[in-house]
């Protein structure tokens, strides 16, 4: 591994350089995520890292969670090829404790607890943001671990513009998206629609995924804006690796030859913001999240003993939320939200449930001498079932704006609430149960050296998690055992960040994650949570219509509890560009060629064991600006 690391660093700065331009990221980016008012990222004690919309271009993400696995602290598990579930955890806090958004909308499950990224299209994306820590206190249950928010992009500058693009690949991949936006006086828009196809690695290994993106808005007098989201994804995949009982799940997976799984989900937003006065913002939210997954795995052929498995789950919530913010000067802001949800659950012939929520949230920021920057709040939050909980945060940031220095701090509760499946499932789930908890806090500093051409950051973070949901246990309403709260866990670490412009056409990035983390019950790691993470990128303009990139992901052996054994480590190399062919011809904005190689180096891994990943994954195409 460490010689493959060292060859491609070698070849990569042993390229030539030549005359271009790059823009520095040097700007410090203005978030909404951590304090539900857009603030300055060097103001916020958190610890934040936002993904831009325009990664999406010089990268080519064929995925949401692609565009994820930089960040650190972040880690992501794809259970396969595309279109297979994938999810995210943030510091040793598993994916029931991480919050996903879509402009403020919870696209989490109800019945699972956990987001499949697959469900959600790289379409329309303006940045995401990705907040670590506990953020309960503003997002209520299930943000212990962090939040991530796609935010969508509203159509800006001229009345029409357009954007086509077509890419192939082995493993019989396709993809296609186009994107219509544009602004004429008060109204703004943006659409976009795409398909993604391949046939992956196994016997019935295929995607194929259907996406519809839309944002609408016009500006209101008395500085309004009104805003539609609407957001559809249809993924029917195939189910290629059988799985097995007892553990582990064997290396080299046991082909299901005819089982497969459709997911379909929904997102409307509609949303209005006014600020008619300096000292006076209020937003207002209705919004409404739907997912219908079916599941089939009818008898193999030729197999007399096995017995077919059917299900059907629909979830649906509905939420309504009004924040008001409250401005002294430059040195105060106040804010107070209400907050109002509905879950509803369904499993086809087996259960069905539904909770409703309703929170009130308080939050104080203060600003000193733009150097010393305060913020603090609190939640309150009851829930039909399981009651009321209360959760607090804090956060503290110093400018030295003399050296370029940033000091950060950060703590705070959270609280996972039980899934459905945890509480109404049949034979199975505890209506008794309580929510998870923690206790959380970072610290860190964050320096910039040389003009703003280094950039460097270095937080330690530590999570205590307390009457975690474990399984199982013999109760009245599950003979064979249920869930209950009892257990306890930890994790700590250190994550480091580094951006460096060498030349204005070139820029170098390495971060890294240390996780220390234990179940306390058992005295083993944290399932599937790797205790070292690298991430190395190199982005290099040597002309001005030529825009180079390599990225590498190098992550250690994880444990796994399903059959107590380690999936090992892997090195990922991927590389790709983009080459500008036409500029300003005729109608003709940009028609550029793009290419992005996955796993260069065809190394052989699996994100969760008995799953395996893909091996060299390229794709290139073209793509056209009108």
């Amino acid at each position: 591994m460490r010689r493959q690391l060292s060859w491609l660093l070698a070849l990569s700065l042993s390229w030539p350089l030549a005359a271009g331009a790059q823009e520095q990221k040097s700007v410090d980016p203005v978030v909404v995520t951590a304090t539900k008012v857009e603030t300055p990222a060097e103001q916020i004690g958190a610890s934040i890292t936002v993904v831009d919309g325009e990664d999406f271009q010089t990268y080519h993400y064929p995925t949401v969670d692609e565009a994820l696995r930089n960040v650190p602290g972040v880690e992501i598990r794809r259970s396969g090829s595309y279109g297979k579930t994938s999810s995210i955890t943030i510091r040793g806090a598993n994916a029931n404790q991480v919050q996903v958004l879509v402009d403020g909308v919870r696209v989490k499950s109800p019945t699972l607890g956990q987001v499949d990224l697959s469900d959600l299209s790289p379409d329309l994306i303006e940045r995401i943001e990705i907040i670590r820590g506990p953020q309960s206190t503003l997002y209520g249950a299930d943000a212990i671990g962090g939040v991530v928010n796609i935010i969508t992009r509203r159509g800006t500058g001229r009345p029409f513009q357009a954007s086509v693009q077509q890419e192939v690949g082995n493993y019989d991949t396709l993809a296609s998206r186009a994107t219509v936006t544009g602004a004429y006086k008060i109204l703004n828009y943006a659409l976009s629609a795409s398909h993604f196809e391949s046939n992956g690695q196994f016997q019935n290994d295929g995607t194929d995924i259907n996406a519809l993106s839309t944002r609408a808005g016009a500006r209101l007098p008395w500085n309004s804006t009104l805003d539609f989201i609407f957001r559809y994804n249809k993924n029917d995949a195939g189910v290629p690796v059988k799985g097995v009982f007892p553990g582990p799940q064997p290396i080299v997976p046991i082909i299901n030859p005819n089982a497969r799984q459709q997911s379909e989900t929904t997102i409307f937003s509609l949303e209005g913001k006014t600020r008619p006065v300096e000292w006076w913002e209020s937003r207002a939210r209705l919004s409404r999240y739907e997912n219908s997954q079916g599941f089939q795995d009818p008898v193999d052929p030729g197999v007399t003993f096995d017995a077919p498995v059917f299900s059907q789950v629909d979830v649906e919530r509905r939420e309504a939320e009004w924040v008001n913010s409250f401005f002294v000067g430059k040195w105060s802001t106040s804010s107070v939200g209400l907050e109002h949800r509905r879950e509803e659950g369904e499993s086809r012939g087996t259960f069905r449930a539904a909770t409703e929520t309703a929170s009130v949230f308080f939050e104080q920021q203060l600003r000193f001498f733009e150097r010393w920057f305060v913020t603090g709040g609190f939640r309150v939050e009851d829930n039909s079932v399981f009651g009321t909980t209360t959760t607090e945060r804090g956060s503290v940031a110093f400018l030295i704006k003399e050296t370029g220095t940033r000091l950060r701090g950060s703590a705070g509760t959270g609280f996972r609430a039980p899934t459905f499946n945890d509480l109404f499932f049949p034979g199975f789930g505890n209506p008794d149960l309580e929510p998870e908890r923690s206790l959380s806090y970072d610290f860190g500093v964050d320096q910039k050296l040389w003009n703003n051409r280094i950039r460097l950051g270095l937080t330690y973070f530590q999570n205590d998690f307390t009457n975690l949901i474990t399984c199982c246990v013999p109760l009245p309403a599950a003979p064979f055992g249920g869930p209950i709260n009892v257990g306890r866990a930890r994790s700590a670490g250190v994550e480091f960040t580094s951006e460096v412009d060498v030349l204005p056409n070139l820029v170098a990035s390495l971060n890294y994650t240390y996780t220390d983390s234990e179940n306390l019950a058992t005295d083993r790691p944290l399932p599937r949570e790797p205790r070292h993470r690298w991430n190395i990128g190199l982005t290099w303009e040597p002309i001005v219509r030529l825009s180079l990139f390599t990225q590498v992901h190098v992550v250690t052996r994880q444990w796994e509890t399903f059959g107590e054994v380690y999936n090992r480590g892997y090195t990922r190399v991927d590389l790709g560009g983009t080459w500008r062919i036409l500029e300003r011809t005729g109608w003709l904005r940009r028609l550029e060629l793009t290419a992005r190689i996955q796993n260069l180096l065809d190394a052989g891994y699996a994100e969760v064991r008995g799953f395996p990943a893909l091996g060299v994954d390229a794709l290139a195409g073209l793509r056209a600006s009108f």
